[in-house]
């Protein structure tokens, strides 16, 4: 056997107490930068609580009602003509044409129209743009079916809705509808002055067979404060069309000019 010389290993040379303590104070010790830590936490907090309170100065009080700006008052309206097909096929379009007009001295807020019945209950989401929320008396009706999501059915799909300049579509594409305001049975066009006139054009097709009903009303803004009044008593300034969509769709076929669709007057399914 060999004999080994005992080694001792390569360490770091051994440091008294009082070493050790220097080391603590020294700058590139661990102390110093949690105490530049602590101070940066600070910093940022008083920072975070300025941002907060100028949140809170910018957004207080309470935020501003959607009629704040409505006038209150009641407003004379006239409905000069409304019109709608009573007999109607299925998969045919018309219009319903309704005329306003502003008899008053003064202008009137917002003239707008609700096609849907007094007293009818919200059926379903009613999100769509084509005014078809309401849950009957509208361009919708209601589904007895159980367990559907949405009961609203469109019995009429709308086309085109009523705007203050003409706009033209492009058939080729599905163009989305204009709205000028959230809600869905109601169609503003803005302010009326006095002794104007405005129309309401909705285009629209039949899409449920069966008798149907279609309410309207006038109003003069959009949240109760400015109230659309008669004329005069007895000219009402609401009404309802009625009528019967036909179950066996007309036949059309393209004109001579090879590209306009002709259609012959409807059919009730029953006819041969």
């Amino acid at each position: 056997m060999y004999a080994i010389k005992n080694m001792v290993a390569n360490r770091e040379p051994s440091q008294s107490r009082e070493a050790l303590h220097r080391r603590a104070r020294s700058r590139w010790y661990l102390a110093p930068p949690v105490g530049r830590l602590r101070a940066h936490r600070a910093v940022h907090a008083r920072t975070l609580i300025a941002l907060c309170a100028a949140a809170a100065v910018a957004g207080c009080g309470a935020p501003a009602k959607q009629d704040a700006k409505e006038p209150k008052g009641r407003f004379p309206v006239e409905v000069l003509s409304a019109s709608f097909p009573s007999q109607q096929g299925l998969a045919t379009t018309s219009d319903m044409v309704i005329t306003v007009h502003n008899p008053g001295p003064m202008r009137i807020p917002i003239i707008s129209v609700t096609v849907k019945c007094p007293g009818v209950s919200e059926g379903g989401s009613g999100g769509s743009a084509s005014g078809i929320g309401g849950a009957g008396g509208g361009f919708a009706y209601r589904s007895s079916q159980q367990g559907v999501a949405d009961p609203a059915r469109p019995r009429f799909v709308v086309n085109r809705i009523p705007t203050r300049t003409a706009r033209n579509y492009d058939r080729g594409r599905l163009d989305p509808l204009e709205r000028t305001s959230n809600f869905v049975d109601t169609f503003p066009l803005g302010p009326l002055d006095a002794g104007r006139t405005v129309t309401f054009r909705w285009n629209v097709t039949a899409v449920h067979t069966g008798p149907f009903k279609v309410c309207y009303r006038v109003n003069a803004g959009l949240y109760g404060k400015a109230v659309a009044v008669p004329v005069s008593s007895g000219e009402p300034i609401a009404g309802a069309f009625t009528g019967t969509v036909a179950a066996k769709p007309p036949q059309a076929h393209i004109g001579p000019d090879g590209h306009t669709v002709v259609e012959s007057p409807a059919q009730s399914g029953s006819s041969p």
